[in-house]
């Protein structure tokens, strides 16, 4: 991806010593999670330039997002999800792979055109630029790159299973509503109702499968290690030393089961609902 502060011609963002390129807002606000595989990232982009939209709208123009880490010597772009459009941007979701990323990761924001564009000129373009127009390519940047920094608190660590390695989720044809755990062997068996077992899988919805399924075992497994974890510490099946680890390095040893399953699972229960909200204001829009 190019960088840099100086472009042949007028973009978002752009301009030395406060003088801006185009007079409109280009800004970014961003979010990010971890889950057991990947690292979710939500970035509300706010711009109110009105050629911006429209040429997107047209899709002469795209909101782009690149990654790199040094680290591990790993960079890619972002499939970019759109949430919810606003009057001023929208806001998107993506995620990266925990394997692919260690220590600082740096984020790129950024407009490309995705075809030429003749005679092209913003109409809040700097006075400078007079009545002056461009011929902007395919692959031009029309802005300048909005970025950020973040360390991932990565869960995923082959020498150190995450919360949801020690799950197993399978379906039994047997059982008739809801779902059943079974505790005794080296991974929590959660056995879920054929047609529940099939709904989750295509709900597209992470949260929803945390909350219905993941929170009540994982409740169950802790409520099981309170009752049986002798002064040593030590349980037979091997999921147990994995949740103790979690929970002696969240600190929650002394928190009962259902706030200790929430705190594991980043409350999944708010992110289900606020998900669920997003969703539906932007069926209605």
């Amino acid at each position: 991806m190019t960088k840099g502060n100086s472009f042949p011609l007028p973009v978002l963002g752009g301009g030395s010593q406060g003088n801006l390129d185009v007079d409109s807002i280009w800004k970014l606000k961003y979010g990010v999670a971890t889950t057991t595989e990947d690292t979710p990232l939500r970035m509300r982009v706010i711009c109110d330039d009105p050629d911006l939209k429209q040429r997107i709208d047209s899709g002469d123009m795209e909101i782009k997002a690149h990654w790199d880490c040094s680290s591990t010597f790993s960079s890619g772009y972002l499939d970019l999800t759109l949430i919810q459009p606003h009057q001023d941007g929208a806001t998107y979701e993506s995620s990266i792979d925990q394997r692919m990323i260690f220590h600082d990761v740096i984020v790129s924001v950024f407009v490309v055109a995705c075809r030429d564009i003749k005679d092209f000129r913003w109409s809040r373009q700097h006075a400078d630029y007079g009545e002056a127009t461009f011929d902007v390519r395919a692959g031009d940047l029309l802005s300048v790159p909005l970025q950020f920094t973040f360390r991932p608190g990565k869960l995923y660590d082959p020498l150190d299973p995450p919360v949801g390695s020690i799950f197993n989720i399978v379906p039994d044809n047997k059982l008739r509503k809801g779902i059943r755990i079974d505790l005794s062997g080296n991974q929590i068996e959660v056995f879920c109702e054929k047609n529940l077992f099939a709904n989750l899988q295509h709900c597209g919805s992470p949260k929803l499968q945390l909350t219905a399924v993941v929170l009540p075992a994982l409740i169950d497994a802790i409520s099981y290690l309170k009752e049986n974890e002798g002064p040593d510490g030590d349980l037979s099946p091997e999921w147990c030393g994995t949740l103790n680890k979690l929970i002696d390095a969240a600190k929650l040893k002394d928190k009962r089961p259902l706030e200790t399953a929430q705190k594991l699972l980043q409350c999944p229960i708010d992110g289900f609902l606020a998900q669920y909200t997003e969703m539906n204001q932007v069926s209605e829009q």
